[in-house]
């Protein structure tokens, strides 16, 4: 799954478009930071779970804090992933793009 459809899943249970457009554009604002390599990997971890632990707490109130922090923690990790993946593809294709004519 990449990072848009992680991003849009997250955010299904917001009503608010003003609220979606932030969060999403505060999410792909880091997903740029990581990639252009002006933050380190943990800067952009602590960014997201901050982000993710509030988001959690307004789309599932039904959820201890506990329950929140780990869900907020395996969130995080899971779009770290797609920060990975995405940035490998982002570098690949700016390396060898020029060669190909992309």
């Amino acid at each position: 799954m990449g990072l848009s459809t992680k991003i849009a899943n997250l955010l299904s249970g917001i009503s608010d478009p003003t609220t979606r457009i932030d969060i999403a554009s505060t999410i792909n604002y880091l997903f740029s930071i990581y990639s252009s390599g002006k933050a380190n990997e943990n800067e952009i971890r602590d960014a997201l779970y901050e982000i993710l632990t509030d988001v959690l707490r307004a789309t599932h109130p039904e959820l201890v804090e506990e329950e929140i922090k780990k869900k907020a923690r395996t969130l995080v990790e899971d779009l770290m992933q797609s920060f990975r993946m995405e940035s490998a593809v982002k570098r690949t294709i700016s390396k060898f793009g020029g060669r190909l004519g992309i």
